[in-house]
């Protein structure tokens, strides 16, 4: 009896979860994965597409997509690679070896170090389609639309003194919200899309190069106008990110900031209402 008893409840609770999901409006997330001094963002549209931001350093990706993602979901529709620091470009290697990726966009000026050349060596190894960032290049997944404002034109085999500023600069609209990616891109691109008069505005900005002074100056942040700054970085890590400059002009704009360093893994939910903000600590 107490057995028989026990099934009825547990059959009601799920029909009651059942009907709770069935009410559910559709969701977007936005994932900024705890990996260190680094960048590693993941967005999941409600149709099941992942999309990866560059990887960090080392392998804590690979233990972070782990926790976000079923253990059956091994499909990254797009990966993005911002630069090739091995600050984001080191954790993608062990994510095109673990993953079915179906396309690979990336900033490429001459830049070396082991991490991009085993990055590139792994995207031929296993034909993986890739095309160059510029403002003409944008995809579309479901509602969500990723818009490409920067570069002007595709970096590929270009000499620059700061490849920090060959981070595409994209704004990613669904529905009625928006996030502003920027890369570790620097105030010389800010005042460049500034001056070409592009519309930036978003409800969420990640910061540009961790929260350094080097990027986020205050016209750019006014210009972008978001609620909520997201910055990724290490507790203690050496350069001292996010610089003190930076929060004083966030708290300056009313700007909400939430770091992985102090966090932990981040993240946003979006919804038919509005959206979430969860941490993992």
């Amino acid at each position: 009896m107490k057995k028989k008893l026990w099934l009825v409840v547990v059959l009601a609770a799920a029909l009651a979860l059942g009907q709770a999901w069935l009410k559910l409006p559709a969701t977007f997330e936005l994932h900024m994965l705890d990996i260190g001094q680094g960048d590693a963002i993941l967005l999941r549209t409600e149709s099941g597409e992942n999309i990866l931001i560059d990887g960090g350093p080392g392998s804590a990706v690979l233990e972070e997509l782990g926790e976000v993602l079923s253990p059956f979901d091994r499909r990254l529709d797009l990966v993005i690679l911002t630069h090739p620091h091995e600050d984001h470009v080191a954790g993608l290697v062990p994510v095109l070896q673990r993953f079915d990726v179906g396309e690979v966009m990336l900033s490429a000026p001459d830049y070396g170090n082991e991490a991009y050349e085993a990055f590139m060596e792994e995207i031929g190894r296993r034909g993986i389609p890739y095309s160059f960032a510029d403002d003409e290049h944008d995809f579309e997944f479901g509602d969500l639309r990723l818009d490409v404002l920067f570069p002007f034109e595709p970096y590929t085999g270009d000499s620059m003194d700061n490849v920090n500023n060959a981070s595409p600069v994209i704004r990613a609209s669904w529905r009625d919200v928006s996030i502003l990616f920027t890369g570790d891109a620097e105030m010389e691109v800010e005042e460049a899309l500034l001056a070409a008069g592009v519309d930036m505005e978003a409800d969420l900005l990640k910061a540009g190069h961790h929260g350094s002074k080097s990027s986020s100056t205050l016209e750019f942040l006014e210009a972008v106008g978001a609620e909520f700054m997201l910055i990724s970085c290490a507790a203690g890590n050496d350069y001292g990110h996010p610089h003190s400059e930076t929060l004083e002009k966030a708290g300056d704009l009313d700007m909400e900031v939430w770091r992985t360093d102090l966090e932990g893994r981040i993240a946003v939910i979006f919804g038919e209402g509005g959206y979430e903000v969860r941490t993992e600590r």
